[in-house]
């Protein structure tokens, strides 16, 4: 169950990429389509709402019109996790995901146990894994770090193998991600050590 959860991160954090047009950089197409499959096999959502929102996240990070930010970085996390899930799932999602559930146990005759065991429950985990290690942590303030600048974030300090099982780098890498957005997540270890090496 841990494996098909962190492939449930992987699946968002390629649809992250798409956001940033990173996953087919040339083909702006095939990156949009990849970004709206993804997207929807990973919990039914909407690519392009996403991608709208995501985009104010960087452009307004850390402030009242950023989706992702709660009451300027509170430390409270079920708060702050609450607030997200407003602001991305929807009433739809929850309502496509019901039924392809239903069809998974009703038409395909899948045991019930296994589509709460190897979908239902790695997608939730995968959620709160996305949200703790991807927004919560970097994004959050601290009385002992502070922002290096506009972005409101920064670079969580985990070792490596940690940092990719995590969040795919996202959040021991996430100051250096608003940064440089583009940089796509296998680079961004190698891309903060070239800038510090600069």
């Amino acid at each position: 169950m841990i494996i098909i959860q962190l492939l449930f991160v992987g699946l968002f954090i390629t649809v992250h990429d798409a956001c940033h047009g990173s996953v087919a950089p040339n083909k702006p197409r095939i990156n949009l389509w990849i970004g709206r499959i993804f997207a929807f096999a990973y919990a039914a959502i909407s690519f392009d709402t996403l991608a709208r929102k995501h985009q104010e996240h960087h452009r307004y990070s850390g402030t009242k019109l950023d989706p992702d930010f709660y009451r300027d970085g509170t430390k409270s996390f079920f708060p702050w996790f609450f607030h997200f899930l407003k602001q991305y799932i929807s009433l739809k999602q929850i309502l496509i995901m019901t039924g392809v559930a239903q069809v998974l146990i009703h038409v395909v005759h899948l045991p019930e146990a296994n589509v709460f065991i190897f979908w239902v429950i790695p997608s939730i985990l995968s959620l709160l894994q996305l949200f703790y290690f991807g927004t919560y942590l970097p994004h959050k303030k601290r009385s002992d770090v502070f922002f290096e600048d506009s972005h409101h974030t920064l670079d969580v300090r985990l070792p490596l193998f940690i940092s990719f099982v995590s969040c795919y780098h996202f959040g021991a890498f996430h100051h250096s991600h608003h940064q440089f957005p583009g940089t796509s997540w296998f680079l961004l270890p190698r891309f903060k050590r070239k800038v510090f090496e600069a």
